[in-house]
């Protein structure tokens, strides 16, 4: 039950502001902290999809899904 409320927090309020504060600390949007450093492969294509499968933007979902 608890963990299913914390998921529920995270999801819809939690990682919203946890994004933009980082946001505004590193000055880089989340899919370019995604691709700094990595090296093409699995691990940043995972990466990317983590991070587009996350996103409450369905644009950005229904995109991903052509990929």
């Amino acid at each position: 039950m608890l963990l299913q409320l914390w998921g529920f927090l995270y999801s819809s309020c939690v990682r919203f502001w946890l994004k933009w504060v980082v946001r505004l600390l590193t000055g880089k949007c989340e899919l370019q902290r995604v691709l700094h450093g990595q090296k093409e492969g699995a691990r940043r294509t995972l990466g990317i999809e983590h991070s587009l499968g996350s996103s409450k933007n369905k644009v950005k979902d229904k995109d991903s899904a052509v990929l």
